[in-house]
């Protein structure tokens, strides 16, 4: 019997091994959300952002609006998760329009 594995296959079984052994995935980077409080609607800048919090991990429209989004995602093979998303809209004069954010953190009130 012939146990070799043809060699397109190969990379995927050692792709999926790593993922087994290391046990999790983290999606986006951290970032600081301890800052997400500084943030104010109609004064903070588009700069100041980016300053802040870095370049975002997705950029888009909503209504109209240019959006910024961070995200910061873990979960392990036991089934653990966590994670926060950040969604920051901007005004035609690059100020912040509104800011969305969630966390799996459910200590950590949100104060505004």
């Amino acid at each position: 019997m012939n146990w070799t594995l043809p060699r397109r296959i190969l990379p995927l079984w050692i792709g999926l091994a790593a993922i087994v052994l290391a046990g999790c995935i983290t999606v986006g980077h951290p970032f600081p959300k301890d800052a997400v409080d500084l943030i104010k609607p109609g004064i903070t800048t588009l700069d100041e952002i980016r300053k802040i919090f870095g370049d975002p991990v997705r950029t888009g429209m909503d209504d109209g609006k240019l959006a910024w989004t961070y995200i910061r995602y873990h979960a392990s093979i036991l089934g653990d998760f966590d994670g926060e998303d950040l969604v920051i809209k901007f005004d035609p004069q690059n100020k912040v329009a509104s800011v969305g954010f969630n966390s799996t953190d459910t200590a950590r009130p949100i104060k505004r």
